[in-house]
């Protein structure tokens, strides 16, 4: 059976798509925010009082009918969304009865949301067409902005006004909340109308769109038909059935393997026009990666659920193979799924399976240019190629023991994805033939089996509303309360599995777009371990989850009832590493967020000081929020080659939810490390509170070593100057790209504790100023941290699939704050006259050739002082002497003379200086002089020896970071008449020579080394010291070497605030690199004589981290840790893997990369040895994608603190003591010490107390945890004066919840402005009287009349509830603690309270 298409089923009234106009995306990222649920609305619209109507506007127009007109409006963005629904037509007179009841959610629960009413006449022209005027327009105001307001629900008389709702778009309406001013009123023109909160809508809102008014006559499949013609006003869902598609296949005509060699060539074609990648390079790079079938059902107004993503697998002669990155697919005919999908559909006529086939294509981001360090970055491009729908319950549909094909699609025609599908005019050949069967033969097609299941289960639609309600942010708790988590990653959806690309894909549909990029259809998918936006480099625009992680740590699965791999299943008793474990997902991508308008506000009237340009003009500011066009000949072209970095860090707030946790800080310190920069540990930032005002962002002050606040200047300023003195020879480009593509790492301190609040990362983009004179950027940035919870599981398991006591604990990643930063960038000139470091530093050149410039001899004779020290002393050349002085006197003629004149009396100076040190105070006689020269008559072969090697001896300097490998060539010469082999040796492992001739190869395309290549230059022998040569007389080679250093020398890492100065000229010394070194490599002939010698001084420079780890770990022990890798598909290798090489800078860590299995993500591994507690372990992980390891990929920065571990059980509700010793040191502490969650441990002694020298304190920890599972909280003793950190503490709770002594369920209304209140009464069970004291694992939701109470044995007393209001429905279950004097439990109440 062939289906035609989605566009004949529409025509034949079976199968629509609904069209609407989306919100501003400011608005809905502002309503994303504050975490606000979709509410339903009902708005009743009775009728129109009309009384000068008739009369005055519809004189002369007797057949006349009038409807209203309604859509949603954004006061604040100026911006029409939603659609616009009609009315009934009705005739006109002095009152118009309408009676239509509207329905509508939305989850844009903030101020400006405007409801626009138009009241418009419809009239019939003389040719029969119709024609609609506006007579007036009102608006309704769905959420107050100012507390005096009267309420907006309830019974509402409207005006009516002159003119159309296409006036509230005028520009001198913008940022206008009252149009009182501006609007005309029609006089004795109103409108009736009556407003509520619809909650029965919120069962049915995974059937609707947002946004979107419907009337309760409309057909909406899903929902049940109302006898009363109304069936949203009390909606009862649609029973759903379960069906299957088995047998799926997908052809492309005129063929599979011509349809893709097509759309490789397409997108090859646009990257050239683009001119950002040649023609040969773009064929040999771009990929198919996967190919996708996104499979929904669909019911005319959009998706019953999320649509399921299966994995198409290429089929060959009957034969299946796994998808993956190909050019082509030679010999394959068409795609097709093995496995099933499960779907539930309803009953309806509208109901329609759709599909749309999707291509993954992987490609590089751009041909290597100035700002590019590395050739691997690539892009994923996701693009839609076909899609189509089928309707299985219309009357024409017989799909029974049938095989259904279904024509697909492409083209600019609307689909229910709302995605940009290829056009099919290039795709298949225009059919000629005059046959039906012929002419589908030339279409598109999905061929599928489609039966019931009846065994299979059926979705709920609660399930799918429950999805749809809980947005990225929903608390993983069932309560409403204000305190939110972020949850963790969502589930992958129904159906097969999903591949890793998929899962490292962000959530939600593709939004496909044609930039001025170099590649089109560019989406948000990151990029395997490049940190650089997914954006060519000419444009940097925002990409979710491209700046701070693509890497997940991974935790063990050993949870209870996880099915074992199939490998495990069939292999006896042999163990084998879990394929996939679960991921434990770091912070979320920082993502700028709009600011709310108090706080910026707010940040305005603070005199924070200003960011202005060397003119002393204010800099121009960017907006974080919009994309920024970078072009990097701006850049070279601006005069102002000087940039001067400023981050003013000016205010920070936390979020209610942190501050019930961990209470609110006095002083936070900031730490972050900017480019080469050394790590920066900002003072002691006070919080000053605003004037009473709640929710407004607290102003940072900085602290003085005394304690004294700096309250007149606020905010903390850093500079930075990167000027020619600090740069290095090309080192600008490297910088710029740094700023293009890095994320500033920040983490965020409490000043007291010690403790970690969380971390944040700043898009360093904006700091470039593409020829301005100073920019300046407000970022608002979410600070984030990433907490620990398992469930609560009994001790003992009677399950005998029960394959280990051991629960994987849940992560999920928490926001702590917000911090205020301001980024700027003066540019400044450089004084030409001046001369600099750089001046004098050697080219960029790798080919070293020995010359009289870098010879290590510059002439000279022999001498010999009396101290016995050889010395060659250059001869006397004063360019100061009188006449008669000969050349040696005479000024030189050019500037290289002038040089060699200036370096051989430097040299001269420095050794006088050095022999007048060493000369004796009394001068020897002559006969002794002449005695000393006769016994050093003998070693002046050794002198003569020396010099001729000094005068062999070339010197090279070499700047050298971290992991990257420097590639030179060294320019050797047989200086003799005869043959000879040359052996090479080094003094120092890390420079060696490169003896592969591919090896080689690869340095001098990357370095653009055009110099000869020899293949087998170098001889092999067994039993030699070094690789061999063999010369002929006179000939000349060049020797490849290079010098990579793995080893980084790490000073003791200190926690705790620090005082840097301000200024610019604190950064003179910026890097503070260690100490440089001279590598030596002798060239020696067959006598073991030297033919040369290279001296390689090398400069160590410091490194760029791409990515900072801090992991906290008990002391003493070995840490394991597993990081996984994303898949990167590499043209040029058949299984599209890649070679990952993983180095450290510590070499007591084992640092290893293995895959389970194949197709599975390459994971890092590091087993770390322990340390005591309080230490800090820094070091760095290379991690390198090419084949040679010429430069890290990434460079990750770790750092492991090492606390005491303390394990403890205990109960909820309950209070657990335990005790932890404080050995004291050398010298007399003054110590405070800090739990991490000082709402559930408290420590004693809680001030400050002496720890004498040698002495042991202990610690009496106080536990009372309100959440059962297992938890992790810190404890840290702190020096109080000097800020130090001097022991810490890891608490390993195992929390279990009592056993209820009652349960009660009530059921509380919401919308309450004051709450509600409840009482029960509890029965004191002793003989004697009492006191008792009242807790609550939820204080957010409620409180206690009285949180303690006396009672006599026997006795009954009140107890009084008080629930915060809520504005949200759902449950929450809410445990009562009667706990006696001691914080002993006493009795445990259950509350099952229900939000409605």
């Amino acid at each position: 059976m062939v289906m035609e298409t989605s566009e004949a089923v529409s025509r034949e009234g079976g199968f629509n798509i609904s069209r609407f106009v989306p919100p501003s995306g400011q608005t809905a990222r502002a309503a994303a925010y504050s975490y606000s649920q979709s509410r339903g609305f009902q708005l009743a619209l009775r009728r129109v009082g009309a009384a000068h109507l008739p009369q005055v506007m519809f004189a002369g127009e007797p057949d006349v009918r009038v409807q209203l007109r309604g859509t949603l409006f954004d006061q604040n963005r100026q911006h029409f969304f939603g659609r616009t629904w009609q009315s009934s037509l009705q005739k006109m007179n002095s009152k118009i009865s309408f009676n239509e009841v509207l329905y509508f959610h939305t989850s844009l629960l903030v101020p400006g949301i405007l409801v626009v009413l138009e009241l418009v006449s419809i009239s019939r022209k003389r040719d029969g067409s119709h024609q609609a005027v506006g007579r007036g327009f009102t608006v309704l105001e769905l959420f107050s902005s100012s507390p005096d307001s009267p309420p907006v629900y309830g019974k509402k008389r409207l005006n009516l006004h002159h003119g159309t709702p296409r006036g509230l778009v005028h520009s001198q309406l913008k940022d206008t909340t009252d149009y009182s001013g501006f609007l005309k009123p029609i006089d004795e023109a109103h409108l009736e109308c009556f407003i509520k909160d619809h909650p029965s809508l919120l069962e049915v809102m995974h059937l609707l769109p947002e946004n979107l008014f419907v009337s309760g006559w409309e057909d909406i499949p899903g929902l049940k038909p109302s006898p009363t013609g109304d069936a949203l006003l009390s909606p009862q869902l649609l029973e759903m059935m379960p069906f299957s598609l088995n047998r799926l296949t997908v052809s492309l005509q005129p063929s599979l393997e011509t349809s893709e060699s097509l759309l490789l060539q397409l997108i090859n074609a646009d990257c050239f026009n683009m001119r950002q990648l040649g023609p040969e390079d773009a064929q040999k790079s771009v990929v198919i990666q996967e190919r996708r079938l996104h499979v929904g059902v669909y019911n005319g107004w959009g998706f019953l659920d999320k649509p399921q993503v299966v994995l198409l697998e290429l089929v060959t002669d009957g034969s299946t193979k796994r998808s993956r990155p190909v050019k082509d697919s030679s010999s394959s005919s068409m795609l097709s799924l093995r496995s099933s999908v499960e779907l539930s559909l309803v009953d309806h006529p509208n109901t329609a399976v759709v599909f749309q086939l999707e291509y993954a294509f992987s490609a590089p981001t751009g041909r290597e240019s100035a700002l590019s360090a590395t050739s691997t970055s690539r892009a994923a491009i996701l693009q839609c190629i076909r899609w189509g729908a089928w309707c299985p319950f219309q009357e024409q549909a017989d799909w029974t023991g049938r095989e259904i094909q279904l024509v697909l699609r492409g083209g600019s025609q609307p689909n229910p994805f709302r995605v940009l599908v290829c056009g099919s005019e290039g795709f298949t050949a225009a059919s000629t033939s005059d046959s039906p069967q012929e002419a589908m033969g030339t279409k598109d097609m999905i061929s599928f089996w489609f039966s019931s299941n009846p065994g299979g289960k059926a979705g709920s639609p609660k399930a799918s509303l429950k999805s749809k309600k809980e947005g990225p942010y929903q608390s993983s708790s069932s309560s409403p309360s204000l305190g939110r988590k972020e949850a963790p990653p969502p589930e992958s959806p129904r159906g097969p599995g999903l591949s890793l690309s998929q899962l490292a894909a962000p959530s939600g549909f593709p939004t496909l777009s044609h930039s001025s990029s170099a590649l089109p259809w560019k989406h948000s998918f990151p990029s395997p371990l490049h940190l650089s936006p997914l954006a060519s480099a000419h444009q940097l625009s925002h990409v979710a989850g491209s700046t701070l992680s693509n890497i997940a740590h991974l935790e063990m699965d050993l949870q209870p009832g996880a099915p074992e791999p199939a490998s495990v299943q069939h292999n006896g008793d042999q163990l084998l590493g879990l394929p996939f474990p679960p991921v434990h997902a770091p912070a979320p991508p920082f993502v700028p967020r709009s600011g709310s308008v108090s706080a910026l506000d707010h940040l305005i009237s603070v005199s924070f000081p200003e960011v202005v340009d060397y003119c002393g003009q204010k800099a121009e500011v960017l907006d974080p929020k919009e994309p920024l066009l970078f072009n990097p000949q701006r850049e070279d072209a601006d005069f102002l080659q000087d940039n001067l970095l400023v981050f003013q860090f000016l205010a920070f707030t936390r979020t209610s939810a942190a501050d019930a946790d961990s209470g609110h800080p006095s002083n936070i310190y900031v730490t972050f490390q900017f480019y080469r920069f050394p790590p920066a540990a900002s003072q002691q930032l006070r919080l000053v509170s605003s004037d009473g005002s709640e929710g407004l962002p607290q102003v940072l002050a900085t602290v003085n070593k005394d304690g004294t606040v700096n309250a007149a200047s606020p905010g903390l300023q850093l500079q930075f100057k990167v000027d020619n003195g600090f740069l290095r020879p090309g080192e600008k480009r490297r910088f710029l790209h740094y700023l293009a593509f890095h994320t500033l790492h920040l983490d965020i301190w409490d000043g007291d504790s010690l403790l970690l609040i969380g971390s944040t990362g700043i898009q360093l983009k904006y700091l470039l100023r593409q020829g301005k004179p100073a920019v300046q950027a407000l970022h608002e940035l979410e600070v984030l941290t990433t907490d620990y919870a398992g469930k609560d599981t009994p001790l003992l398991s009677t399950d005998p699939g029960h394959r280990s006591a051991f629960v994987p604990a849940a992560v999920c990643t928490v926001v702590k704050g917000r911090l205020y930063v301001r980024t700027g960038n003066i540019g400044s000139g450089t004084d030409d006259g001046r001369q600099t470091a750089v001046d004098h530093r050697p080219s960029a050149s790798h080919v070293i050739t020995p010359c009289r410039d870098n010879c290590s001899f510059k002439g000279g004779r022999l001498g010999l002082q009396p101290s016995g020290r050889n010395t060659m002393e250059p001869d006397r050349l004063d360019c100061h002497a009188a006449s008669g002085g000969g050349a040696a006197s005479a000024a030189p003629e050019d500037s290289e003379a002038r040089r060699q004149l200036d370096c051989t009396t430097a040299v001269r100076r420095r050794e006088e200086a050095a022999q007048m040190k060493d000369l004796p105070q009394e001068v020897p006689p002559t006969g002794e002089r002449h005695s000393v020269q006769l016994i050093a008559e003998p070693r002046k072969e050794e002198l003569i020896s020396a010099m001729l090697r000094e005068n062999i001896t070339t010197l090279h300097l070499l700047y050298a970071s971290l992991g990257s490998a420097e590639f030179m060539e060294f320019v050797l010469k047989n200086p003799f008449d005869l043959p000879q082999t040359v052996s090479i040796h080094s003094d120092d492992p890390e420079l060696s020579v490169i003896t592969n001739a591919e090896e080689w190869r690869f340095y001098k395309e990357t370095t653009q080394t055009s110099t000869p290549l020899l293949e087998n230059l170098f001889l092999s022998e067994g039993g030699a010291a070094g690789p061999m040569i063999y010369l002929r007389p006179k000939e000349s080679v060049h020797v490849p070497l290079k010098y990579q250093t793995f080893s980084c020398q790490t000073a003791t890492v200190l926690q705790g605030p620090g005082f840097l100065p301000t200024g610019p000229s604190s950064q003179k010394n910026p890097s503070k690199i260690p100490a440089a070194k001279t590598v030596q490599v002798t060239f020696q002939a067959e006598d073991s004589r030297p033919v040369a010698i290279l001296r390689v001084q090398v400069e160590p420079t410091p490194h760029l981290v791409d990515q900072t780890f801090r992991l906290y770990h008990p002391e003493l022990c070995f840490l394991k840790k597993a990081i996984r890798l994303p898949l990167q598909p590499t043209a040029g290798e058949p299984d599209g893997r890649t070679d990952v090489c993983i180095r450290c800078s510590d070499p007591d860590i084992l640092c290893q990369t293995t895959t389970l299995e194949p197709g599975a993500p390459q994971h890092v591994y590091l087993k770390v040895p322990g340390s005591p507690s309080p230490d800090i372990k820094l070091f760095f992980v290379m991690v390198f994608m090419d084949t040679w390891m010429a430069a890290p990929s990434q460079l990750w920065q770790i750092y492991i603190h090492y606390l005491e571990q303390v394990d403890v059980g205990c109960v909820t509700g309950q209070q657990r003591c335990q005790s932890v010793a404080l050995r004291g040191g050398q010298e007399v502490h003054t110590v405070r010490c800090f739990p991490s969650h000082p709402r559930e441990v408290q420590v004693d002694p809680a001030g400050v107390f002496v720890l004498p020298p040698g002495a042991v304190q202990e610690l009496r920890l106080k536990l009372q945890p309100w959440q059962a599972g297992r938890r992790f909280m810190y404890v840290n003793a702190v020096e109080a004066e000097e800020h130090r950190l001097l022991a810490a503490w890891l608490l390993c709770l195992s929390i279990h919840q009592p056993v209820p002594s009652k349960a009660f369920e009530l059921r509380i209304p919401v919308c309450g402005l004051r709450g509600s209140s409840r009482r029960f009464s509890y029965t004191n069970p002793y003989n004697s009287r009492r006191t008792f004291q009242l807790h609550s694992n939820h204080p957010d939701l409620l409180q206690f009349r009285e949180d303690r109470f006396e009672i006599d044995g026997g006795e009954s007393y009140a107890i009084g509830l008080r629930f915060a209001p809520t504005q949200t429905p759902g449950s929450a279950e809410i445990l009562i603690y009667i706990n006696n004097l001691d914080e002993t439990t006493e009795e445990t109440f259950c509350l099952k309270v229900n939000y409605s």
